[in-house]
């Protein structure tokens, strides 16, 4: 089996699954059970106007984002659904590449294309930032006590005495896990006052924070962007970013200087349409 045929034959169940509105219109959003979050191709596309079948098979063909296109378990009207859904990370990607060109300058559709290339992005990335991971139910210890069964009567039958030990065993289990659960919290409360005194020192030492992987991820979409409007190779755009800001790499960014990251790029983009309507 292939790997295209064995990601279709996979049907993931999303963790989350939510509906945010953008342009006054549903995108249906998930988060995964790994914790990526990912956009429902069907309602992207169908705003869009254009067919999800065929954006699914573009994506397909595309080496760099193949990979980020799963098939999830969708909650519908019409019950669940298997329906493909593209990974956040590849979303600008594909977005950049839809092609307007071919398009008149005042197609409605086109208009709108433009509008999600520019802005989607951004609302997509703010819902993923926006649902912080939580601990699963399952895996929590209950605090309320098991209560301990009452013991049979000596001439009580087998199966009562069955049900009985199976009512010790969950008791014993909950008195474990509780104690399991204190000796870990006294070890982490431990742990704590050990280190609240280097706290100082630590946080002095901490080099300044780089951007978040949200920023790293627009990032990656500006230069697709600058890329379509100037015909640049993103090697091109990456290199002089890189100058721009003194850094090897655009995740050794960082974080406090965003706005002025991203104000560099909207003038880049303003250069670049300029040059192109001389």
């Amino acid at each position: 089996m292939s790997n295209e045929q064995e990601q279709e034959s996979q049907e993931l169940i999303p963790s989350v699954q939510d509906t945010i509105l953008f342009n006054g219109k549903p995108l249906v959003v998930v988060r995964l059970s790994d914790g990526r979050p990912g956009v429902v191709l069907r309602w992207i596309c169908e705003n869009l106007h254009i067919q999800p079948q065929a954006q699914t098979d573009r994506i397909k063909r595309t080496e760099a984002i193949a990979d980020d296109l799963v098939y999830v378990q969708v909650q519908t009207e019409g019950g669940p659904q298997k329906m493909p859904t593209l990974v956040l990370n590849s979303v600008p990607y594909w977005l950049a590449t839809i092609d307007t060109r071919r398009m008149e300058k005042d197609d409605p559709r086109r208009l709108e294309i433009l509008h999600y290339q520019k802005e989607a992005v951004a609302a997509l990335y703010d819902w993923a930032s926006s649902h912080k991971a939580v601990a699963a139910a399952a895996n929590l210890v209950s605090s309320k006590p098991i209560t301990e069964p009452t013991r049979p009567a000596a001439d009580a039958s087998l199966d009562e005495w069955l049900e009985y030990h199976q009512q010790m065993v969950m008791v014993l289990e909950w008195r474990r896990d509780i104690e399991q659960w204190r000796g870990g919290v006294e070890s982490r409360l431990e742990g704590l006052e050990a280190i609240t005194g280097l706290i100082p020192e630590i946080l002095d030492r901490l080099p300044p924070e780089t951007i978040i992987p949200a920023h790293q991820n627009k990032v990656k979409y500006y230069v697709a962007q600058l890329s379509k409007v100037t015909e640049q190779h993103p090697a091109t755009i990456y290199s002089s970013l890189y100058t721009a800001f003194n850094v090897p790499r655009y995740q050794e960014l960082l974080e406090a200087e965003w706005q002025t990251v991203e104000e560099w790029f909207k003038v880049q983009l303003e250069r670049g349409k300029q040059k192109r309507h001389r």
